[in-house]
């Protein structure tokens, strides 16, 4: 995981690039400190060193390089698996399974998208016994379908719900809800920058 240690941090087409693609601010709209999912750190360095990471911006997907003095690193023994077909998530800890929970996933009208994310923002909610439960995870997934959603981007969020009894069903506009009592313990156990991917298996 790469994490922002600058008030921006710029976003490169190509490693050896001079101009930015894209510049994102240290904290992210919602006062969470940047994170990065790193993809691959050069073998060979080259003058300003550059380190290729997922980012939080549509296409989904999307990739690019930033300075390696924008940011400082930190290894993450989790990784999250969402699968559609079973409505399942699991998570992963060193390879071995610590978490499986059943979850509701987005109706075919706004489908959670499938591909590779990351965690980028945890969020308590101001009624713990809303519609979004007492928290929520903000991921770099967007959905395909909303350009914006609720005053926001489309952004795929994980969270608690008020309605418990939907869990296991395609109820949602993208995001990925799971009981109350599962996402404070995710809450808990995950930081930000964790891998999510979002599959769809048969």
């Amino acid at each position: 995981v790469a994490i922002a240690k600058t008030k921006r941090v710029r976003i490169f087409a190509r490693s050896n690039a001079r101009r930015p693609i894209a510049t994102l601010e240290g904290k992210t709209r919602h006062g969470a400190r940047r994170v990065f999912l790193v993809d691959w750190r050069e073998q060979r360095w080259t003058w300003p060193k550059t380190v290729r990471v997922f980012v939080p911006l549509r296409p989904n997907g999307r990739r690019g390089w930033v300075r390696a003095t924008d940011v400082r690193f930190l290894v993450n023994p989790y990784h999250v698996t969402v699968r559609l077909h079973d409505r399942r998530l699991v998570v992963w800890r060193k390879g071995r399974v610590v978490l499986r929970t059943p979850i509701a996933i987005g109706r075919a009208l706004t489908p959670t998208p499938a591909g590779k994310y990351f965690l980028t923002d945890l969020l308590r909610q101001p009624n713990p016994r809303g519609a979004y439960g007492p928290l929520a995870f903000g991921t770099s997934a967007f959905s395909d379908v909303l350009q914006s959603f609720g005053g926001g981007p489309g952004q795929v969020g994980i969270h608690g719900t008020n309605r418990p009894s939907l869990i296991g069903t395609e109820v949602s506009h993208g995001c990925i809800r799971v009981k109350n009592s599962t996402i404070r313990r995710l809450a808990k156990m995950l930081p930000l920058g964790t891998p999510v991917s979002i599959v769809v298996d048969r």
